[in-house]
Parts: C-alpha cells; sequence; structure tokens
C-alpha cells in the first residue's frame, strides 16, 4: 500500500549492492478492532545518545525530543501551527510575542511549568555559546515580561516573522533549570511521553505520561525505539513485523517497502543536502576555494548515488516555489563546470593534488554515499579527499568543533521562507548547521531586513542581496533535495509524514497522533 510516493525518478545506481531478503507479513486485528497493547514499536536511524538542550543532534534526536519534550507550540499534520504549552498566542506588533500558558502544566517529574520557566529556557537558547538550532531566531530576543506566572511577553530588537516558526522546533521544548547547562543530561521534560528505561545504544522505552497536558487525546500507552543504524536492517525489521514503524527508509528499499501489502511507504520531497567548509582552515578560508567546490561537484551524481534518483539536483537555495517570497533566481548560483572549478583554484594559487579530509558519518548510508559522490568529483579537478566517516555522535561533535576541511551535512528547516538561510550560514559553534568559523552578518543583516518588511516584493529584494552574497561567497554549498520517507504498518492509525522541509522537523508530533488496530 502506498500512500504518496515524490520525486520517482528512473533509478540510475552508480553504487551497487544486493537488496536484502524480503520477511514475513504482519497480521491484521480481526474486525478492525484496536490492539489491547497500545505500545508503539519504531525502528529509529540513529541511537540518540544522551539528550542536551538546544544543539541539533540530527533527525533522530528530533523524533525523540517530540515525545518527551514540548514547546509553546508544535505543528499539526498539515504543517499548521497550533498551541501546545501555550494556549493561546499572539503578534502583537511584528517585534512583539504574547504567549498564556495553559493552567496546570508540570514536567514528567511533577515540578511546575511557569513563565518564568519559559523564560529562562529561552534566555539560554539565546545565548550564542550555547550553540543552540535556533540561535539564529532568538539572536535578536531583547527582553522577556511575566506579568504574571502564565503570561509571557517576547520582545525582540528587530521583526521576525517566522519567529513563531521557530518556537514549534523539536530543539525549542521548554526544559528545567537542571537541563541549562552545557552536556547536562535533558531526559525530563513536558512532552506526552516519558523515559522509562534507556538501554544505551539498543533502545529507549517510554511511557504514556500523565502529566501531559493533552494525556486524553492520547491513544498510545508507549513508545518503543528500537536503534537500526543500518538501513537494511530497518527495512527488515519492519518487513518482519518487528517494528511497527521506521524512519529514513533507504531510498534503495523504496520498492520492497511499496511490494509489501500491509505497509505504507509515506515520502514527501522537502529535506536538503549540503557540504560545509571550515573557514578556519586554508585554503577554505578562500571564497574563491569555496566556489571551485561549487562548481566541481555534480548534484545529480548525489542524487543518482545516494539516494537512487528519488531526489532533485541543487545548484542554489532550497526552498518551496509556493512561498510568497521565493524568486527563481535564488535556485540559480552555480552550476557543474569542473573547468572552471580548476581555474578558481588556480587563481586561489592552489596548488593540483590538494589533500583535504572530508568529514561524513558511518550511521546514514546516504552521508557516506553522498561523501563518496563528492570524492570522485573533486578528484577530477585536483583534489585528493580522504573520508573521515565515525559514527554519528562523534560526527556531529567534530563538525560543531570544527574538526574537518570538508563535511556533508543534511537540512530541514523549521520554516518555509528564506529566513531558514540565517542558521545556514552563520558559522559553528553558534550555528550547529553552519561552516564552522564563516562571518554571516552581511547575509543575515539582509535577512532580518526582510523579515522586517510586510510586503513580499520589498521583501524578496532584501533576500536577494542576502543570496547574491550566498552565491558569490558560498558559506555552504546546498547539493540535492531528497525524498524523505517513514514506513509503517497498515495497522498504524492517526501517523502521517508532514510535507515539505517538516518531514523531518514536524513528523515527530505525529507519534502522539498515532494507534495500533
Amino acid at each position: 500500500m502506498k500512500r504518496l510516493s515524490v520525486m520517482k525518478i528512473h533509478r540510475r545506481t552508480l553504487l551497487t549492492g544486493a537488496l536484502g531478503m524480503a520477511a514475513a507479513m504482519a497480521t491484521f486485528v480481526p474486525g478492525g478492532a484496536y490492539a489491547a497493547d497500545q505500545i508503539l514499536k519504531f525502528g529509529l536511524s540513529a541511537n540518540v545518545g544522551n539528550l542536551v538542550y538546544g544543539p541539533s543532534r540530527g533527525a533522530a534526536q528530533f523524533i525523540v525530543n517530540q515525545q518527551i519534550h514540548r514547546g509553546l507550540v508544535k505543528f499539526d499534520e498539515n504543517g499548521t501551527l497550533v498551541p501546545a504549552l501555550a494556549e493561546s498566542f499572539k503578534a502583537i506588533d511584528s517585534s512583539t510575542y504574547s504567549f498564556t500558558l495553559r493552567e496546570g502544566l508540570k514536567f514528567h517529574d511533577g515540578s511546575p511549568i511557569e513563565a518564568s520557566t519559559v523564560k529562562a529556557s529561552l534566555e539560554y537558547l539565546a545565548d550564542k555559546k550555547v550553540g543552540a538550532a535556533i540561535y539564529s531566531a532568538l539572536s535578536t530576543l531583547e527582553s522577556i515580561e511575566t506579568p504574571d506566572e502564565r503570561t509571557l511577553i517576547v520582545k525582540l530588537s528587530k521583526p521576525n516573522a517566522s519567529f513563531l516558526e521557530y518556537m514549534a522546533d523539536p530543539n525549542a521544548g521548554i526544559s528545567p533549570a537542571a537541563a541549562l547547562a552545557t552536556g547536562a543530561a535533558n531526559w525530563i521534560g513536558a512532552g506526552p511521553f516519558k523515559l522509562r528505561t534507556n538501554e544505551n545504544g539498543v533502545s529507549l522505552d517510554l511511557v504514556k505520561a500523565d502529566t501531559y497536558y493533552d494525556k486524553d487525546e492520547v491513544k498510545l500507552d508507549g513508545v518503543k525505539f528500537v536503534f537500526y543504524p543500518d538501513s537494511s536492517a530497518r527495512t527488515n525489521a519492519l518487513l518482519a513485523g518487528d517494528v511497527d514503524v521506521i524512519d529514513f527508509v533507504g531510498w534503495e528499499d523504496f520498492e520492497r517497502v511499496e511490494a509489501a501489502g500491509n505497509l505504507v511507504l509515506d515520502a514527501v520531497p522537502g529535506p536538503f543536502v549540503y557540504t560545509m567548509f571550515n573557514i578556519k582552515r586554508a585554503p577554505f578560508d578562500n571564497p574563491k576555494v569555496r566556489q571551485a567546490i561549487a562548481h566541481a561537484i555534480k548534484p545529480e551524481n548525489v542524487v543518482a548515488v545516494a539516494f537512487y534518483g528519488h531526489g532533485t539536483p541543487l545548484n542554489g537555495i532550497p526552498m518551496s516555489p509556493n512561498n510568497d517570497r521565493y524568486d527563481p533566481s535564488m535556485g540559480k548560483l552555480w552550476g557543474y563546470d569542473p573547468a572552471k572549478a580548476r581555474a578558481l583554484l588556480t587563481e586561489a594559487g592552489v596548488a593540483d593534488g590538494l589533500k583535504i579530509k572530508l568529514l561524513t558519518s558511518s550511521t546514514y548510508s546516504f552521508f557516506r554515499d553522498m561523501a563518496l559522490s563528492m570524492q570522485a568529483d573533486l578528484k577530477a579537478v585536483g583534489i585528493d579527499a580522504e573520508l573521515d566517516a565515525p559514527d554519528w555522535a562523534t560526527y556531529t561533535s567534530q563538525k560543531a568543533s570544527g574538526g574537518y576541511d570538508l563535511a556533508v551535512g543534511g537540512g530541514a528547516p523549521s520554516v518555509a521562507g528564506p529566513v531558514y538561510l540565517q542558521a545556514y550560514v552563520v558559522g559553528a559553534p553558534a550555528s550547529s548547521f553552519g561552516s564552522y568559523g564563516y562571518d554571516a552578518s552581511a547575509i543575515v543583516a539582509h535577512i532580518q531586513a526582510g523579515e522586517a518588511q510586510s510586503d513580499n516584493a520589498t521583501a524578496r529584494a532584501e533576500y536577494l542581496k542576502a543570496v547574491q552574497i550566498v552565491g558569490e561567497d558560498v558559506p555552504f554549498l546546498p547539493l540535492a533535495q531528497r525524498s524523505q520517507a517513514y514506513a509503517y504498518s497498515d495497522r498504524v492509525e492517526g501517523f502521517k509524514n508532514v510535507p515539505g522541509f517538516l518531514s523531518i522537523t514536524g513528523t515527530g508530533y505525529m507519534i502522539e497522533k498515532a494507534s495500533i488496530r
């Protein structure tokens, strides 16, 4: 059974491998009744490690965060912003927002959540040293007033039309005081499920939280996350009925899932992959070298190798054409041209035979395959890239600390408009998405000027100035927009892959809507 399979391009396979064996089919519950044991077994693509507050640790941790934690607002199944800890919210003006908290909010340990609790969390995320995923949205935080225990008034120094959307990011869940420290454990939250057991590196058992504000609407008794870093093993577990849902369906496995009569392949276009540069290391401190990389890598190869054709090559900034502030020129910044790449390298004084380290990860096969594709293209212009492919935890640590020359990355913004670029151009460690050490002040100034405009045409003009700088300076290099799929048993009801960029950052919210027939 197939709900949606988008961007299904004829498969060109540059890297081949045998498909795994098909497995047993799950059985229906007679009469369509609900299963007595409402424990959703979820095959998760990575070990989430120790939950910490603020920095982005990848898609798997997003999903876990959305069960344990909850922010002021969240996304529904259509990607629409809806109340969460805040029972209501409104924009007082273009830079001031008011939130009214629900009555009687509590964390899983029974401690109260009041306006002062939320204020402390947001101020912590606004600290540049934290490296919070939503730092770009809170970098203009001017003040937070708490006139009473249920009311917050958030004042920004500059307008940000997308501020409320950032508050729904899975990294923006409100956390207790004990979690507001670098490296502190963040397992106590205000979400629909709470941690029961953590078998480190193997699984997490969550149970329904009786402190959750919407507990009566949660049908599941719990969620068991089982870690399957290997894509084929994850698909095999679903086919065998060992799990009910998997994330990150391997693109090589789309056809296997579609062929199973009792499974749903739920795929949407949205997330993108890109390259980061260590601006603190020569020669990547030179924009001409970054431009050369932009012309050396062929995005079509990335789509074919890493995504088995289930994707779209990028030569500029990924963004939905349906957004009112989109301009087609945003997607036309570079182009595959190895001769131009070699000329730029010569102009920059980079001799043939440059040896670099390309950081990827062994956890996600598409990251590895993406790096292999890039490695071949770089070799063709005289750059010898040695792959460094640690596990996910080591990868994220090295990325945040600048332990690379080039690095592959994946992006799933929380907002649809051009403002999302802030998170990707601001250099690490201030942003966990950006190239290490990049000064994005000029780009951010134009983006924030655009956010201050109510007229789309005027705003678009400012965004285009920012994008022009991106084209010339190449602070990061988008390469492909991929089809992102979840797969699940047709006994699972209420779960849905949220469309677009929000497939990564919004779909975890759908677990609390799920039930098992």
